[in-house]
């Protein structure tokens, strides 16, 4: 039995998908019923990791866990201490308890000591915990994760379909544009990597940084709306110039428009944002880690498990491609 915490989330769920398919008796814990039936081979189980007690009778007859619960944003008491370091000791405790050896976990590309985000700072203190715990441990810092029901490419599509890209006449404002580093990974190649391990011997005590190809997020932006069959266009100047020149880009230029916004006005204004709002668009933690990029080396998960990232073009069309027959909305 693999027991996954997380199991109903956007990675998890892909976990459990592949552990299914190789044959294997899996666990999917949450605190909610998915929403959606789960592949043959998978149970259920309703489980916290922020109450230690929920976890006594999850990791019963488990040979290994797959650690996946994260949060990218702070909601009340969903902070990034309880979920990301408190929750993880729990998840820890109770396989020690329950005598489960094999520990993975999935943690975030750009976590280090002395991190600026709080985000990577509790991703580490987790990291911290695992290394410390006498576990056989495996872990995993992804870049990026996107792919079909992901929070970001999807966020970024459905702003430039109607009702929104009616709504914001076209125009999609980006943090940074092409000063933000990506290595965007597809959920498939991250699932199938972490699956891969466990029967691995030789990744017991690493940390493999899992990236995809390096991009920007004008790019990105950019792939996406092909991928939907638009024809976007990037317009290179300052929010002040935009401004200025709305009517005419309106009328003159293929949509959608997609344009930078300096990282620190994103700052100040995701600042302001938080204050006001119970759930802003944008946090500035993430600004963040906009700002920072996402570097990394994937040469030794590609040593250990054989890992190659998947072209980017050809995933985002698998599931952001318009159905066949039909026409992109060019009003968008």
């Amino acid at each position: 039995m693999i027991v996954v915490t997380g199991g109903t989330g956007f990675v998890g769920r892909e976990i459990c998908r592949r552990l299914a398919a190789e044959g294997l008796p899996t666990r999917a814990l949450a605190r909610t019923p998915p929403p959606h039936s789960l592949p043959p081979g998978v149970e259920f189980f309703p489980a916290d990791i922020t109450h230690p007690s929920s976890l006594r009778e999850a990791f019963r007859g488990a040979q290994a866990v797959i650690h996946c619960v994260g949060i990218i944003q702070q909601q009340g008491s969903q902070t990034f201490r309880r979920v990301h370091q408190d929750g993880t000791a729990h998840v820890v405790a109770a396989a020690r308890a329950s005598g489960i050896s094999r520990f993975l976990y999935l943690s975030a590309l750009g976590t280090r000591p002395m991190a600026a985000s709080q985000y990577h700072q509790t991703k580490w203190a987790a990291e911290e915990i695992i290394r410390q715990s006498g576990l056989a441990f495996t872990l995993f810092r992804p870049s990026l994760i996107y792919g079909q029901g992901d929070a970001f490419t999807s966020l970024l599509a459905s702003s430039m379909r109607p009702p929104l890209s009616w709504l914001s006449g076209g125009f999609l404002p980006l943090p940074g544009g092409a000063d933000v580093t990506l290595r965007p990974v597809v959920v498939t190649d991250v699932a199938n990597t972490l699956v891969r391990s466990l029967g691995q011997a030789s990744t017991i005590g690493q940390t493999l940084d899992l990236c995809g190809p390096e991009t920007n997020l004008r790019d990105l932006a950019l792939a996406i709306a092909r991928a939907m069959g638009l024809s976007p266009t990037w317009v290179d100047n300052t929010p002040d110039v935009i401004l200025a020149t709305l009517p005419w880009l309106w009328l003159t230029r293929r949509k959608p428009i997609l344009f930078p916004v300096p990282l620190p006005l994103c700052r100040l204004l995701a600042a302001v944002a938080e204050r006001i709002l119970p759930h802003p668009p944008l946090t500035t933690d993430q600004i963040l880690m906009l700002e920072e990029g996402q570097v990394g080396d994937s040469s030794l998960a590609t040593k250990l498990l054989g890992f190659q990232p998947s072209p980017l073009s050809s995933n985002l069309s698998s599931y952001l491609a318009p159905p066949a027959g039909g026409i992109a909305d060019r009003r968008s």
